[in-house]
């Protein structure tokens, strides 16, 4: 069982996230869970202590110091009127318990600085939060180790620092408290945090008036923690303690007397359990929590990431339909139709070559009366315009998530430098003649194959087949190229014809060439070239930003996808393992 946790640990240490910069509410948790595996979890587990490590630990100018200077038999830590004198940890041990095993142990948790007999330790000035000063006391228990703790409501943050280090670590928290702090609110989340969902505390109630007085109020305090101390005491007010006189103290209830409680060897190591099975299940209520902060660490930067590929697949689509090449549209008509009918084609062909004819001379008419016709914009000019309009109106959209970010200053900086004002969207190389006359082909094969599948079969098929040819036998259909951006070519037919053409057989083009099917080719050639305008905007103006959230999004789900394998390990080993019924002849008669 000790092997299997010792390994959930490890493998829970390995799993932790590192610390990142900025406003991230995982780091103090973080740091908090690695502080309690490598100071705590895993020197338990490794190698047991073998003495108890008993904390005392209260707000400011309670008698602690009193308390831990009355349990070692002599005045090793500064206790006078005015308080809040200790700002560095001291401990204290019997010199049969000071072995080597005991400086391991507490070397894997604190750094520990030895203090000669007689030698005072210099805990009234501050110093790292990790550092523990150790000297001995021959009138304590032989299997105790008493510690004395910095007040954790003063005023130098480094004090309640420090003390939130030692308590992380302790066996047994003893808390002093007073009727003036019993109830305070800051000493119930203090007390809450150091003893969790159940690690052992004792509690002492100091200058107390009468028993029934601190019953309760000690009562109202249990409550509030959310589990009841293993023991409590009294001490009553005693004015002879400010001159350095020892502290009096007994026992509430059937509570046992203290230095009985801390020293008897089967009371320490039914505690020590009791601490171990706390902070194994603190370990991994934290690890479920930080595993819930890595997948909201993630969301944030999915979010835009999905946003921002979103928008510039948009985009591309946009400028794409710019460019649909209309010619290569009706080329895959044409093929359609005389593809599904001999007869029909052998009458179009004639018809189309003398509806060339005609055009080309009505063009050459209107040159000689208007003159050259102004050359239409490059289509590549239009993509272009298309792909820069979107791009700043993605940019003007994005300004506002400046203002919102958190916790990431490196994605910050690099949204800031993507929303600069002097940087420009590069622009898309222009295709080739070859690329595009490849793009057509392909994409008049894709349009020849849809209308294929939707073109009508029997009478309705043969009535669009008649119409078609009647539209091409006549003249007056002499016509440049044809785009189907204005609604569909029953539209454009309507336009060229007039009148010439019936209401009904109006409405079987609209009906076959209307809104669905020209739909469905715009959408074919959106969806790839589309593709490509975005993977470009991408890779030349949103890379670095979109390559970042990609990281932190990625790194955000495997920390959380660890984080949860390895508390559902932690949370194996600690179940116990069913107990196996005794076979009958094993039962005892």
């Amino acid at each position: 069982m000790s092997s299997d946790l010792t390994t959930a640990a490890h493998a829970l240490l390995e799993a932790l996230p590192s610390p990142t910069r900025g406003e991230d509410p995982s780091t103090a948790l973080t740091q908090r869970l690695h502080r309690r595996l490598t100071g705590d979890v895993l020197p338990r587990l490794d190698a047991q202590a073998p003495l108890l490590l008993v904390a005392l630990a209260g707000p400011n100018n309670v008698g602690k110091s009193t308390l831990f200077n009355t349990l070692a038999g002599r005045p090793l830590s500064p206790a006078r009127a005015e308080g809040g004198l200790t700002r560095q940890c001291l401990a204290a041990v019997h010199p049969e318990g000071d072995t080597r095993a005991l400086a391991e142990a507490l070397g894997r948790r604190y750094e520990v600085v030895r203090v000669g007999d007689g030698q005072p330790a210099p805990v009234d000035v501050s110093g790292p939060p990790g550092r523990l000063y150790l000297t001995q006391a021959p009138l304590l228990p032989r299997g105790l180790v008493l510690m004395d703790t910095p007040d954790f409501d003063s005023v130098f943050s480094e004090n309640r620092v420090a003390t939130e280090a030692l308590l992380v670590t302790a066996d047994v928290v003893l808390f002093v408290v007073s009727r003036q702090t019993y109830q305070n609110a800051a000493l119930v989340d203090f007390v809450k945090g150091a003893v969790g969902a159940g690690r052992p505390w004792l509690v002492l109630y100091n200058e107390a008036s009468r028993e029934e007085i601190a019953t309760d109020h000690l009562a109202t305090l249990a409550r509030q923690v959310g589990h009841p101390p293993v023991a409590t005491y009294l001490a009553a007010h005693q004015p002879e303690v400010e001159d350095g006189a020892p502290l009096r103290l007994r026992a509430m209830g059937d509570a046992p007397p203290l230095q009985e409680l801390l020293g008897a060897p089967e009371r320490a190591a039914g505690l020590k359990r009791l601490a171990l099975g706390a902070t194994l299940e603190d370990a991994l209520r934290e690890a479920r929590e930080l595993a819930a902060l890595e997948d909201a660490k993630r969301a944030e930067p999915d979010r835009l990431r999905r946003r921002i590929r979103h928008e510039l697949e948009r985009i591309g689509r946009s400028a794409a339909i710019g460019s649909i090449p209309a010619d290569a549209v009706l080329a895959a008509f044409r093929q359609a139709m005389d593809r599904n009918h001999p007869f029909h084609r052998a009458v179009r062909v004639p018809a189309r070559a003398l509806t060339q004819g005609l055009s080309l001379v009505g063009k050459g008419l209107r040159r000689v009366f208007t003159g050259p016709e102004p050359e239409p914009a490059p289509m590549h000019d239009e993509v272009q315009v298309r792909l820069r309009e979107g791009v700043q109106e993605l940019l003007e959209q994005l300004a506002y998530e400046l203002h919102s970010w958190r916790g990431d200053p490196e994605g910050a900086a690099l949204l800031e430098a993507l929303l600069d004002p002097s940087a420009r969207t590069p622009e898309v190389p222009s295709p080739s003649p070859g690329e595009r006359r490849v793009d057509e082909a392909r994409f008049t094969e894709e349009c020849r194959s849809l209308f294929l599948e939707v073109l009508p079969q029997g009478g309705r098929g043969q009535l669009l087949q008649s119409a078609t040819t009647f539209l091409y036998a006549i003249p007056a259909t002499a016509a440049a190229a044809v785009s189907i951006a204005t609604g569909g070519l029953g539209q454009d037919v309507a336009i060229w014809v007039g009148s010439l053409l019936t209401a009904p057989l109006f409405e079987r083009f609209v009906d076959m060439m209307g809104a669905g099917v020209r739909q469905q080719v715009v959408e074919a050639w959106a969806q790839r070239r589309g593709t490509t305008l975005a993977g470009h905007l991408e890779a030349t103006r949103f890379a670095a930003l979109l390559h970042h959230l990609d990281t932190r999004a990625e790194q955000a789900e495997q920390a959380a996808r660890s984080l949860r394998k390895a508390a559902d390990t932690l949370a194996h080993a600690l179940t116990p393992a069913p107990e196996t019924p005794l076979r009958p002849d094993e039962v005892p008669s």
